[in-house]
């Protein structure tokens, strides 16, 4: 009881482990979700790879970015 007290002890180390996992799930979930995304994009969203962006229109250009923004989270 008094090596946990003074933080030194398993207590600390099992709390620590605990904190480094709970960090590391939410990393890895934001990826998982964006990742998600990404293929939702894939299926539902027009491709504009072959277009030029110059003449692209408001809201393609808006499409555009939000799947950079989703692709790049992704990787």
């Amino acid at each position: 009881m008094i090596i946990l007290s003074t933080g030194f002890g398993n207590g600390t180390i099992t709390i620590l482990l605990i904190l480094i996992i709970i960090l590391l799930l939410m990393i890895f979930r934001k990826r998982y979700i964006f990742k998600g995304l990404a293929i939702v994009n894939k299926i539902i969203l027009p491709s504009l790879i072959r277009k030029d962006l110059s003449k692209l229109k408001g809201y393609e250009k808006l499409i555009f970015g939000y799947r950079y923004w989703v692709t790049k989270n992704s990787l």
